[in-house]
């Protein structure tokens, strides 16, 4: 647990965002799939689809763009859909 939370605490801005916005992105789906009624399963498939299409997205979308995606970036993504999902999983379901 120690060395997970010395790689988060060196994280610069710009992965600090990456993080952010798929945890955002994974508990508002979460949410939204548990008002229209999913269940617990449904829901969390859908926060982890859609944080994950969200990340896959942007580095996509940088490659395209700045010819180049970073892999710390696509880490960070992945960290914050995951945390999201475990977070929807604890508390949305």
């Amino acid at each position: 647990m120690k060395k997970i939370l010395d790689w988060l605490t060196r994280w610069d801005k710009d992965k600090v965002l990456h993080f952010s916005v798929c945890f955002i992105i994974s508990m508002v789906s979460a949410c939204i799939a548990k008002v229209f009624g999913a269940d617990k399963y449904t829901v969390l498939a859908i926060a982890w689809c859609i944080g994950f299409i969200a990340g896959m997205g942007k580095e996509l979308y940088d490659e395209w763009e700045y010819k180049g995606a970073d892999e710390h970036d696509w880490a960070a993504d992945l960290a914050g859909t995951v945390f999201g999902t475990i977070l929807s999983f604890l508390f949305v379901v």
